[in-house]
């Protein structure tokens, strides 16, 4: 592995993940918790090969740490989850002392008061649903461990689709993936709550070692990407602002467009202390993440709060834009719909046109981490998978660039060799 690459390899690791000699990417994830008052640790370990040689160009070695990444970053995840599982740490010591059966341990948490008024109407509705499968099977008293059963669970996905079709009060006859989640989400909870009271081995789960215990929901359709709004929309929005001579939500759309700050927490909470005018930056709090932001600020943002600071003193709490989510969703709407725009864009499309448009300019993963405050650098690249147009007319343009800089050169080795050869006749 070339020097170069390795450096690039090294600046885009995220925490938890290293480079090792061999080249291979090792994950590593470590957690402390205690157990009747002593202290005890687990560690979680695995290597994904790189698959590096130095015959490769430098790009090929790129794509191949890219590759290797996205495997790394996935076992990473899987890592968390099984860590944030009390009852995978606890493994080694749950004491089985009665019968799991589905029926008592879901009146069991009736009486526990899980759920309350419709919801827990809404969850009575599945464990029958649940209680009824295993009665089609001549089962009148099933068992957790008669469902933890991989053909069992794919039996009973189909018959929750086929079952709720065919309810009375589904007119269109359809059934969601959501539908036979919900119901799979009660057998997961059923199942946490017999490990705790030992009356279930984490064992005989279908999977042992996942957060889910092998019950693995059906999967959803893929959410469309959140549109982000292009300059021309922009301007059509905010010229909309202008014509109303609303002032006011001009500055709150601007600010909210060139910051990429969260609404709630973060926009409605900035005050004149967190500006550094000589600097042109802002500091704040992030809740979400339990960390301070610096954020260099545009000439438009900066100009947006110049122009705002008398008024943020004079205000409760001295905060430039005191605005609930009611209001700001209102407002919002009102001049999406007045704009002509598509109802597709909502309030957080201030942020991810943000975001979005870092990545456009081609701005490094770890700077767009920093101005978003995003807690992992995973949520970042989200960003990047979501190519948007002009991300590929850029790799394009950046690709013909490369041909026509190693075809110049491969003609100047040519003519190089050529009149090498003249001068030795």
């Amino acid at each position: 592995m070339r020097n170069a690459v390795k450096a690039k390899i090294l600046e885009a690791l995220p925490k938890g993940i290293t480079l090792r000699r061999d080249n291979s990417l090792w994950i590593s994830k470590y957690k402390e918790y205690h157990v009747d008052g002593e202290k005890k640790s687990k560690r979680l370990t695995e290597t994904v090969k790189l698959d590096i040689d130095n015959t490769m160009s430098d790009a090929k070695q790129i794509e191949k740490f890219e590759e290797a990444l996205g495997k790394a970053i996935k076992v990473k995840s899987q890592m968390n989850q099984r860590l944030a599982n009390r009852s995978f740490l606890l493994t080694d010591n749950v004491r089985i002392t009665g019968e799991a059966y589905i029926n008592n341990l879901y009146q069991d948490l009736v009486r526990l008061k899980t759920w309350k008024g419709k919801h827990g109407e809404t969850v009575a509705n599945y464990a029958k649903d649940i209680l009824d499968f295993f009665k089609d099977k001549d089962n009148l008293n099933p068992k957790l461990k008669d469902f933890h059963d991989v053909f069992t669970l794919a039996d009973f996905k189909e018959w929750a689709i086929v079952h709720s079709s065919k309810k009375r009060m589904n007119n269109y006859n359809s059934c969601s993936t959501n539908t036979v989640n919900k119901r799979l989400g009660l057998l997961r909870q059923l199942t946490s709550f017999a490990i705790k009271q030992r009356l279930f081995s984490l064992d005989d789960c279908i999977d042992p070692s996942a957060k889910n215990f092998g019950i693995q929901d059906e999967r959803r359709a893929e959410s469309k990407p959140k549109p982000a709004l292009s300059i021309a929309e922009e301007q059509q929005l905010l010229n909309t602002c202008k014509l109303r001579e609303d002032g006011y939500w001009y500055d709150v759309i601007v600010f909210a467009i060139d910051t990429g700050v969260r609404h709630d927490g973060e926009l409605n909470r900035i005050t004149p202390d967190e500006i550094d005018y000589g600097k042109k930056n802002m500091t704040f709090f992030r809740p979400k993440t339990g960390k301070w932001s610096t954020v260099p600020l545009t000439n438009r943002a900066l100009e947006v709060v110049k122009r705002r600071r008398e008024v943020a003193l004079k205000n409760k709490d001295n905060r430039f834009f005191p605005v609930s989510k009611s209001s700001l969703r209102h407002n919002w709407d009102k001049y999406i719909k007045l704009s002509g725009l598509s109802d597709e864009y909502t309030p957080y499309s201030t942020r991810h046109t943000f975001i979005t448009r870092l990545v456009e300019a081609d701005v490094s993963p770890k700077a767009v981490q920093h101005l978003a405050g995003h807690k992992s650098i995973e949520t970042t690249l989200q960003y990047y998978t979501h190519s948007t147009n002009e991300v590929l007319e850029n790799a394009i343009t950046k690709l013909e660039e490369y041909k026509k800089a190693k075809t110049k050169k491969a003609e100047v080795s040519s003519l190089i060799g050529h009149n090498s050869r003249k001068v030795l006749k």
